[in-house]
């Protein structure tokens, strides 16, 4: 068990994705939370001297909660819905919120509500009475990080802080302490050096090329290529069984009050179902001919629509080695965004660390995040386009062996750190955090 002040703790470590939140205690194998960090939010109008009342909803259960009696600017209150199934639950006008925009944290609310879910109502912890490690993206600012430490003592009254960035966490979390760390995540990809447990800032390369962006696509590919677009499960009354490629004959709902994000959430969560049954890497650079001599997958979606999948299940996730290429509907806003594959970010970082380094680095390649790392054959593919780049490099990948590890590499990472017999020097105490504010997190978090 951990220590922290000569006393036996269980740390706390948390690790916020775009996409995903995992939670759980130091010195663990695995979080004993893993759940959506999209956050359903109804906005009530109230007079100032009103009292609020909270909209009706269903009881929550043990792991999902409604959180109420927020203020906004607005003179109204949010109700806030997080977990799995309470932001997946249709309400009128409830919109879907998200903490991060480009691994950043950009909606505070929302990110403190996670927080209070996942330490009271998932792991039943007090958070006042344990260290807490976050994680972080590695090209967060100070500012951020700031507010950060504040949260955790202001809002939280944690005993003992520490910040790390997601790299070093992932490297830890598959036994490195210097390597190339490719993260491919819900929002964003990205690609770090580190030496030693330290980010080389000069080497962070990232864009905009994530897991979500792929189901975008998806959705776009069925538009064009089916006129289908899925129907949330949230919607379907009934349905009957129809032939292969028929539009579903499906009764809807047809639930007033549904706000595009709901909507868009929820046909993203049913595309990611279809990305992760069917989808997969060819190991070498894609060839439609090779492509759909490849055995075909059948899959049905929710409202009875059901296809056979051909060559358009790797084609998809070519996007991430071949963007401009195979994106198949290019969103606005990255329309003047010259995007690279996944490889290209790779050799861009090696390429700006050190030339004594860089061999150190190919040869320990450390392949992390879920919106990439899931699909079979990626590694395989990931080598043969870091092989053919780079001619005579010695290049060896290392990744989690199991897809549920792969899904909490970072947050393995964080566990393995706080639970280090070592780390208690490096905790950022209360008193500390008194003495010298909020400004320390760039002393001791580096």
């Amino acid at each position: 068990m951990p220590t922290y002040g000569g006393d036996e703790v269980n740390a706390l470590v948390i690790d916020v994705g775009s996409t995903w939140t995992r939670a759980g205690f130091a010195g663990e194998d695995m979080p004993k939370a893993y759940f959506p960090s999209h956050v359903g939010y109804v906005e009530t109008e109230v007079e100032a001297t009103e009292t609020v009342d909270t909209p009706a909803s269903k009881p929550a259960t043990e792991t999902d909660v409604e959180m109420n009696g927020q203020p906004t600017e607005a003179n109204g209150v949010r109700s806030y819905y997080v977990g799995d199934s309470e932001s997946a639950t249709w309400r009128a006008n409830m919109e879907i919120g998200r903490p991060l925009e480009h691994g950043l944290v950009k909606d505070w609310d929302i990110y403190e509500k996670i927080w209070e879910y996942a330490f009271k109502s998932r792991l039943h912890v007090n958070p006042s009475e344990h260290p807490v490690m976050v994680s972080e993206a590695a090209w967060n600012t100070t500012a951020l990080r700031e507010k950060l430490i504040e949260m955790a003592f202001e809002k939280f009254s944690s005993p003992a802080f520490y910040v790390c960035k997601t790299p070093v966490l992932a490297a830890f979390g598959t036994g490195k302490h210097t390597g190339l760390v490719v993260d491919v995540g819900g929002e964003m990809a990205s690609a770090c050096a580190v030496y030693e447990g330290f980010c080389l800032s000069k080497t962070i390369v990232k864009q905009e090329l994530g897991g979500e962006l792929l189901s975008e696509q998806i959705l776009a590919m069925l538009k064009d290529s089916q006129q289908y677009e899925p129907t949330p499960i949230f919607d379907i009354k009934a349905k009957a069984a129809v032939e292969t490629l028929q539009q579903p004959q499906v009764e809807r709902f047809g639930r007033a009050g549904t706000t595009d994000s709901f909507l868009h959430d929820m046909r993203l969560r049913a595309v990611q179902e279809f990305k992760e049954a069917t989808c997969e890497f060819i190991e070498t650079p894609f060839m439609e001919q090779n492509a759909g001599s490849r055995p075909h997958k059948p899959f049905e979606f929710p409202d009875g629509f059901n296809m056979s999948v051909g060559s358009a299940r790797f084609k998809i996730p070519e996007i991430l080695f071949d963007p401009n290429t195979y994106m198949v509907k290019r969103p606005k806003r990255l329309e003047n965004v010259q995007l690279m594959g996944l490889h290209e970010l790779a050799i861009k970082s090696v390429v700006a660390s050190d030339i004594d380094l860089r061999p150190q680095l190919l040869n320990n390649v450390v392949l992390a995040g879920a919106g990439a790392s899931l699909f079979p054959a990626y590694a395989d593919r990931m080598s043969f386009m870091l092989t053919n780049s780079i001619p005579g490099g010695k290049i060896k990948l290392h990744a989690p062996n199991t897809n549920t590890e792969r899904k909490v590499s970072s947050w393995l990472g964080g566990s393995i750190l706080a639970s280090l017999g070592t780390f208690h020097q490096l905790w950022i105490s209360r008193a500390e955090y008194d003495e010298h504010g909020a400004s320390i997190v760039d002393k001791k978090c580096q």
